[in-house]
């Protein structure tokens, strides 16, 4: 299972990123940001109490001319932070490196400021963390898989054809965790994330 979809996000890759390849246009870039609990767009998604986590890596864009069309690759490194509270175990904070592979569709509003929206597939690896800590016996239960998938879809602005401020939804699609009882431990909690990127 694992093989095929690493295949599947591949060939998706592939496909997403040679359409008009000759005539596209090609940009690469950075991008940092933070995972949010609260995802109403107003002071409070700045406060620290606020966020869960960060992520920061490389971005590349593949833009046809004209159409606004285009797919957009990244690799990203994060890190999830979980506040739980529970006398009976802990879940320890989740580092990961992510790489999410999106249609990417831009509206140029003025010459110096455009509006994007962008979905598509992510791949999930673990680097560590993501498991449960407990005096009794569900860690021996319950342990964070190395791999998982799902989709991102998000939309932003684009400010001076370099910047761009966007706000992204992310679903798991995968357990993340394999069991070795009856119980049942939910996916990590989907989020939403703001981010900054910054092309060159």
């Amino acid at each position: 299972m694992k093989k095929l979809s690493l295949r599947f996000l591949l060939i998706l890759s592939l496909a997403l990123l040679n359409v008009g390849l000759a005539s596209s246009q090609v940009r690469f870039g950075l991008r940092g940001g933070f995972d949010v609990s609260n995802n109403r767009i107003n002071k409070d998604i700045l406060n620290a109490n606020n966020r869960l986590g960060f992520q920061v890596g490389g971005v590349v864009e593949v833009m046809a001319p004209i159409v606004g069309w285009g797919a957009e690759a990244a690799v990203l490194y994060g890190h999830q932070k979980f506040d739980v509270t529970n006398e009976n175990y802990n879940l320890t904070n989740y580092n990961y490196l992510r790489v999410p592979v999106s249609l990417k569709k831009k509206f140029s509003i003025v010459g110096l400021f455009g509006v994007f929206i962008i979905v598509g597939p992510y791949a999930e690896f673990r680097l560590s963390g993501g498991d449960l800590e407990s005096k009794g016996s569900i860690v021996e239960q319950y342990k964070s898989k190395s791999f998982g998938m799902g989709f991102d879809a998000g939309a932003g602005v684009e400010l001076l054809k370099h910047l761009e401020i966007g706000m992204y939804y992310r679903k798991a699609l995968t357990d993340n965790y394999s069991s070795s009882s009856e119980g049942r431990l939910e996916k990590r909690p989907s989020n939403w994330s703001v981010n900054l990127t910054y092309f060159f």
